[in-house]
Parts: structure tokens; sequence; C-alpha cells
């Protein structure tokens, strides 16, 4: 729809911008030609006044006192026209601001008219500098002229208005060659004006009006034929030409000295016409001048207007013209474009039921190994032959190769998956056998170094245990470990501690008196051990991991808490976002981060409903909050059997699996508790029995066991009860006196530092016995 409608709106949109354009453009004409036609006789009122106050102003000062009758009449006939130009301006604003502005200056000029008439009346201005002043005062008139022209709306009314400024220009230098005629005449022997500015305004104006009378528009060449042939003009260029010559004689004259030029002036021959009818012709010419330029000026202001009423009708007709053609052209689109949208629609509905329920179905089959037929689910997409049809064959061909590539990709991740489970399951028979051997070793063994020597390949082969077990889980399959009997949450604690390489810097606090079922133990173990091998893995060798558990609301929960540099904050998002919802395991998943870990975590967590969240740790590090649902949790009656820690390690149900007393059941009776600290801190010590837990009696023995003798043939090694020799008296002071703890074993690294620190002190107390020796045979 947008692309059948887009063209169509752009259209009417140009039709709609054009109309609006030559409408604007038609009330701007209009405006113009009523402005400019208000202001017609204001200007002319305003161009007669000031010339008329020229004329008496400079009769005045050159003694002329019949040319200066009409003086006072102009000065209020020009202030009379300078408010109605005032007045006028204010409507001239909307056409333009600019007209409103002092333009050529002649608001600043009319600040000094008063002053200049007061010198005129006493008689101390020179003729030529009230010449210059109406002049510039007059100058400022045309420019506005000029301004009026350069904002007209259309070429050919500029044109127009430029023959107007012609007119106005010429009846401004008759006028002004008419005021230096009446100072050269009054002048009483001197020269009180130029004679050259005289010649000068006489030739433009003659000049400029015969160019007229040769105009290619016969209105203004008729006009100015009609002034030519005019008796006033032909009396006005006979007194001027004599005028003329008058003038330059006197100036001659003049050069020569005071006398000469008196001499000369009475000498010179009178005016062919009386003074009286001089000026009268002066004054025709100059109003018929006047005349022609209000005429064209009019005729201007009606070029306007006329042009402003035809603008308005073609913009009328230019705009319901495209609106119609627009219109038009929707109409036929919104056709077109509705049977394409039905089809599309159809298209739609069909492609949205193949990729939400067909195909959802079918990789549903796949992932549950059900048989599909890839040619059935193949869609049939048939919306005919043109280009509709061909996207729609084009997607059902895509469709029908992403669903053979589907059940291909299925069946080879189903063959994958059997290789992957089966190798993972042949590497834990083969670590199983590794531990039953180390088992039997370690048994035979009574060298206490080979036995630590034992213990670390124990060690490492519970690590590569815990490795193929996560494979399995990975994999989608079970974990072989499992318990019948609900387990201690202490003990499912320390034997997940037990599988860490760096046990003995995992410190644990006591636990909640709980127990766990024991088809979730084999789980829940692994799920610890990974977040602690983690904590270890990723924090200094130094530090400390803390390991605390409470009883909450909704279960127990157990929290990991590292002193390592922590994690950015967008990892730590990611990672709990992958603990929330697990992704499926793929090459894909697993492409960006090789450990496997978080991973495991996040499939066992997901399977027994286990919230795992990790969070920045008090320390710079992370803690790991393990919620473990009260659902796992279960309820020991009196008398009922667990499973110890000591069998931690074995699987009742898993004969192939180790014994009570495998390596695994020894590492967890060897990470052994202080039953005086607040947290529990392990350590690796020898084969023998552990000591009880924290609140737990010791196990009353007798002093010595008779001696059993294993499959192997060799007896076992009497074993020694601590006090069972004692005297039967002091069984109760012992019993009174207040438990110290026990001195914790020193590793062989100690062991070593302490042996070597004794013997650098008995070598330096034997250096300095030697030389007090030296010493006292000196002296």
């Amino acid at each position: 729809m947008a692309i059948a409608l887009v063209p169509s709106l752009s259209l009417l949109a140009v039709g709609v911008g054009t109309t609006a354009y030559l409408v604007t453009q038609s009330n701007d004409t209009h405006a113009w030609a009523v402005e400019t036609g208000s202001v017609i006789d204001s200007s002319r009122a305003l161009v007669e006044s000031l010339q008329a106050e020229r004329l008496g102003t400079m009769a005045r000062l050159a003694g002329d006192t019949d040319a200066a009758a009409g003086l006072p009449a102009a000065r209020t006939e020009f202030q009379a026209a300078v408010d109605a130009l005032n007045a006028a301006k204010g409507e001239l604003g909307a056409v333009d601001t600019s007209l409103t502005e002092d333009v050529g200056g002649i608001d600043t000029m009319l600040q000094y008219l008063s002053g200049v008439r007061t010198a005129t009346d006493a008689g101390q201005l020179p003729p030529a500098d009230a010449y210059n002043f109406f002049n510039q005062v007059l100058d400022s008139v045309v420019v506005g002229s000029q301004l009026s022209q350069q904002l007209a709306p259309d070429a050919e009314i500029g044109v127009e208005l430029a023959e107007a400024m012609q007119i106005l220009k010429s009846a401004e230098s008759m006028a002004r060659s008419h005021a230096l005629a009446i100072a050269l005449e009054s002048g009483q022997g001197a020269l009180t004006v130029p004679v050259e500015e005289f010649a000068r305004q006489v030739g433009y104006y003659r000049i400029e009006i015969g160019n007229l009378s040769r105009d290619i528009d016969p209105e203004q060449s008729a006009a100015a034929n009609a002034l030519i042939n005019s008796e006033a003009w032909r009396k006005l260029d006979v007194v001027e030409n004599v005028i003329g010559w008058r003038a330059v004689t006197r100036a001659t004259a003049a050069a020569a000295g005071p006398g000469a030029a008196a001499a000369a002036a009475a000498q010179l021959p009178p005016l062919p016409i009386p003074a009286a009818e001089w000026r009268a012709a002066a004054a025709e010419i100059n109003r018929q001048l006047i005349d022609m330029w209000v005429a064209q000026s009019t005729r201007t202001q009606q070029l306007a207007a006329d042009k402003a009423a035809d603008d308005s009708r073609n913009a009328l007709l230019a705009g319901a013209g495209v609106g119609l053609v627009s219109l038009l052209a929707i109409g036929i689109s919104v056709v077109l474009a509705n049977r394409i949208i039905r089809r599309l629609k159809r298209l739609r509905s069909e492609t949205l039921t193949l990729a939400d329920v067909t195909l959802p179905e079918m990789m549903r089959k796949l992932e549950n190994s059900e048989p599909v037929d890839p040619a059935a689910g193949a869609p049939n997409l048939d919306f005919g032959a043109d280009e509709i049809g061909e996207v729609a064959e084009a997607f059902g061909h895509a469709a029908g190769t992403a669903v053979n590539a589907a059940v291909a990709e299925a069946r080879t991740r189903d063959g994958v998956k059997s290789v992957f489970l089966n190798i993972a399951h042949r590497s834990q028979v083969v670590v199983h056998r590794q531990l039953e051997i180390l088992d039997e070793a370690e048994r035979k063994q009574e060298d206490p170094a080979m036995l630590e020597t034992l213990f670390r390949l124990d060690h490492l082969a519970t690590r590569e245990r815990r490795n193929a077990e996560n494979l399995i889980i990975l994999g989608g399959g079970q974990v072989g470990r499992q318990w019948r009997n609900p387990v201690a949450m202490i003990d499912l604690v320390r034997s997940a501690v037990g599988e860490t390489l760096d046990y003995s810097r995992v410190r644990v606090a006591r636990m909640p008196q709980v127990h766990v079922h024991g088809g979730m133990v084999a789980d829940l173990v692994h799920l610890l051990a990974e977040l602690v091998d983690n904590a270890t893995s990723f924090s200094p060798p130094q530090s400390r991991v803390e390991v605390t558990g409470s009883v909450v609301g909704r279960g127990v929960v157990v929290e990991i808490e590292d002193q390592g540099m922590g994690m950015p904050t967008g990892d730590i998002v990611r990672a709990n976002e992958m603990l929330t919802a697990p992704p499926d395991f793929g090459v894909a998943a697993l492409s960006g981060d090789s450990r496997l870990g978080l991973f495991v975590v996040a499939r066992l967590a997901a399977r027994h409903e286990i919230a795992v969240k990790l969070a920045e740790s008090d320390y710079g590090g992370i803690r790991a909050v393990v919620l473990i649902p009260a659902t796992l949790l279960a309820s020991v009656l009196p008398g009922e059997t667990v499973t110890d820690g000591a069998a931690m390690g074995r699987a009742p149900q898993q004969p192939a699996l180790e014994s009570p007393g495998s390596p695994q059941a020894r590492r967890s009776a060897v990470l052994v508790a202080d039953p005086l600290a607040e947290t529990q801190s392990f350590r690796p010590v020898s084969a023998r029995p552990a000591r009880p837990y924290p609140g737990e009696a010791p196990e009353q023995q007798p002093v010595s066991q008779p001696l059993r003798l294993p499959q192997d043939g060799r007896p076992e090694l009497p074993k020694r009860n601590r006090q069972a020799n004692l005297n039967p008296h002091l069984h109760g002071a012992t019993a009174a006196a207040p438990r110290t703890a026990e001195r914790p074993r020193l590793t062989a690294e100690q062991a070593r530092e302490m042996i070597s620190t004794i013997e650098n002190g008995t070598r330096q107390g034997r250096r300095a016995s030697a030389a007090e020796q030296a010493d006292g045979k000196e002296s």
C-alpha cells in the first residue's frame, strides 16, 4: 500500500505545495499593488511641495521676491505630505519591513529642515548650500522608489517601475534647472551657483525626455512627444538657452575682474520673454512630467493588481487539476494495492502457519527422535506465476531445504551425542578401574611418602571422573553414582570440597542439620564441586574460599564466596542468564567459552529446580548462592538409616563403584573438622580413622583389637586408642579438664622449613662459639 500510495501522495503534495506557492505569490502581489497605490498621491504631494520649497528658498536667497511669494504655502504643503507619507509607511510594513526603515536617510535630513528654514529666512544660508540640501532630500525619495522597484513581485512590474523612475528623475532634473535659473538671473551680478550644474541638469532632462519620445510603449512615446511639441516646452527651451549664454558670459567677465563683470552684466540683452511667462512655462513642464510619472506608477500598480488576480485564478485551476489527478491516481493505486495485499495476507497466513505450527511440530518430533518424513513437511505454496507466486515458490523451496537440513542435523546430532556419551561412559569406566587399582595400591603401601603420591594420583583420578561425568551430564545422560539413604548436608558439602584440587583452602562453616534425598546427592555434590572448583581456580593461592549454609523459607541456601578478581558486570549478567535458562549443549553454545563448569551447573540446576545465582562478593570476588528447594530435603526419623560421611564415596546401587574402604571414602574421612572452631578447615592426614564430627561423642573401642587378615594375607597394623591405657582414676580428671584444640599436623613443606630453621640456628651458634675461642687465644 505504501509503494502504491507514496507516488500518488507525492504528486498530491507537490500540487498542493505549488498551489500554495502560487496563492502566496498572488497574495503578495496583490498586497504590493494595494500598498503601492496608496502612497502614489502622498509621494506626488511630497515631491511637488519639496520642489516648490526649494524654488522659493533659492528665489528668496537670490533676492527675487516675486518667485519667493509661494514659499510659506510650499512649506505647509510639504509638512502635510511628510505626515501622510509617515502614515503610509505603517501599511507598507505589511509588504516588507525594509520599507519602514529610514531609506536614503530622509528622516535624518528632515531633522535639519527647521534649521535650514531659519537660516533662509535670516538670509544667512548660501544658495548653493540650500540647493544641495533640498537635492539630498529629494534623492532620498528617489532611493525609496528604487527600493520599491527591487521588491517588485514580477520582472514585468519591475520594468514598468524603472520607466517610472526615469520620468521622476527627468522631472527632478527639470525642477533643479529651473531653481538654478532663478538664482542665476536674480543674483544681481554675482554668480551664486555654478553654471556647469545648470547646464548638466538641462541637458539631462532634455535627453531623457527625448529617449521617452522614442520608447516602444505607445503611451509613453505619445506623452513625451506631446510634451516636446508643446508651447511651454518651446518657451522654456529658448529661455534656458539665453540664461545659459548670459551665465557663461558673466562667468567669463568675472574672471577678468569685478569691474569687467559688472560692465558685462550691464551690456547683456534681456530675456526674450517676460519672467512671469517664463516661470509659468517651467511650472507647466514640471507638472506634465509629474503627471507622466504618476500615470506610469498608476499603470504599474494596476499591472500588479491584474497580475495578482491572474496568479490567483491560475493557482486555483492548477490546484484543482492536480487534486483531481492525484485523487484519481490514489483511487487506482488503492484498488491495485488491495488486490496485492489480499494475496500477501494469504501468503503471510500460510507462512506463519508453517513457521508456528508445522515446523515446530516437526522439530519437536526430531528432538524426541520420532520418525519424520521431509517430503511431507515441505510446504506447498501455490500463488500463481507472477512475482508473488515466484516469491512463494522460493520461500517453499527454502523451507523445504531448511526441513531437510534440520532432519539431517538432528540425525547427525543424535549420532554425535550417542558417540559422545559412549566415549564419556568408557572414560568413566576406565577412571573407576583406575580408582580401584589406586585403592588396592594404597592398601598395600606403607611408605608415607609413597602414600602421599598415591593420594595425589587418587585425587587427580577423582577429578578426571568428575570431568567424565560433566560430559555425560552435558550429553543428557545420568551420573552412575547413586545413594539409597538420605545424606546429611555437612557430609554432602565435605564430599564436594574433597573433589576440589585446592581443598585445603576451603573453609566450611557449620551447616544446618538437614538431609538430602539419596537420589539427588550425586548431582548436588557435582554441582557444588564445580562451584567450589571455580572459586579456588579463580582466586589467589593464599586466599580462602568460604562455604556457608543456612535454612530459609524455600529450602536451604549454600553460599560459596571467594576473594578473587571477580567478573565484569556484563559477564555476571550473562552467566546468571545462562544459569536461569541453560542453553542446548552444542558447538554453537560452547564455541565462545571452553569452560564447561557453568554449563554443567546450569544443567544440574535445571534438572532439579535448584536456583543458582552469581553476585559480587564483599571481598571483590564472586559469591555463588545455591538455593536447594525443600522438595529435595528428606525428613529423617529417629532410628532411620542414613549415609554417613565415610560412605559418601560408594554407591550402593552400583556394585562396580567404590567400596566403603575406597580412596573416595578415605578422602571424605580425612577431610576432618575442628570441633572447637566456628568454621571447618580441611587438611590431608594419613590414612587413619577420622576424628568424630563436631558434637559427636568419641566411639568407645577396646584397648587392642585382634588382628584381622585381609584378602592379601598380610595382617593389619594394630591401632591405638588415645587414653585407652590411662589409669582409671585419671579418667574423671581428664574429663573435667577443659578440652584443648589438637595441634595440627605439619605438612612436608612446613616440617622441612622447621628443620632448616633449626639447622641454621645451630650453625650460627657454632660459628659464634668458634669466634669466642679465637678471641680467647689471642688474648
